[in-house]
This record gives structure tokens, sequence and C-alpha cells, in this order.
């Protein structure tokens, strides 16, 4: 065998190595979207009615004992926040620092049910709704 074609055998044999390297990676990036409807809004402590309605893309970017991290994004009628937490066995925490308005924490139960939190700082109040979120079809 020719020097060249060893050459041009032993790339295709890397080449090869490294997709299957990546392979994995590419099965562990996977997405997930949700559809998220939250019928009670409190305001610190007084609650009442609520339509509030918000969509959610997961994607888990590694898995580590159990426990994935992910990271999406959180968007409804007004804004789309980038969110970063984990999914520890279906339940999911996923929290947001960077918006002005203040901080965000989301968690989705195994069952849907589901808890989404704003932390005002000025004026410093609350804001939770409760509901159910439901994986898109």
């Amino acid at each position: 065998m020719s020097n060249a074609r060893k050459t041009f055998a032993a790339r295709r044999l890397s080449v090869g190595a490294a997709i299957l390297t990546l392979m994995p990676l590419v099965a562990l990036a996977q997405e997930a979207s949700w559809n998220c409807k939250f019928q009670t809004e409190c305001l610190d402590n007084e609650c009442a009615g609520s339509a509030y309605e918000t969509s959610l893309v997961l994607l888990t970017s590694s898995i580590d004992a159990g426990i994935a991290t992910v990271g999406g994004r959180l968007e409804d009628s007004a804004e789309s926040l980038p969110m970063a937490g984990m999914d520890q066995n279906g339940l999911i925490r996923l929290f947001n620092i960077e918006s002005a308005t203040g901080a965000r924490l989301l968690t989705l139960a195994p069952d849907g049910t589901a808890r989404y939190t704003t932390h005002i700082a000025d004026p410093i109040m609350s804001m939770t709704y409760l509901g159910r979120c439901e994986e898109a079809k």
C-alpha cells in the first residue's frame, strides 16, 4: 500500500472514530417542549384567578448520577427568558436571575403540577402562579 493510501485510510479511521466519540453527545441532547397554564396568581399573600399561559422549551446538556443539567427558554406574550436548572427524576427546577424585572423560579413536578414565581426587588414583592404544565405533542 502506498504512503498516500495509508495516510488516507488513517484519516478515514480518525474521522470515523471522532464521529463515534460524538454520538453519545448527540443522543444526550434531547429537546422537550411544554405548555403551561396557571389558574391562580398570588401577589405576595393575596391570590386570585388567573389565565396566565407560557411555553417552555428545554434541552438536556449533561447527566451525572441521575441529575440532568437543563437549559432552555420560557416564553409568554411579553417576554422570552433563558432558564437554567436541573431535572432530577422528573422533578424540574429552573431559574433566571438575568431579568431586570426580577428573579424567576419554575418548579415542575413529574405529574405536571407547576409553580412559577417572580421575585421583584423594587418595589419588593413576589408573584406566584399555580398551575400545570403538559408536554407538547
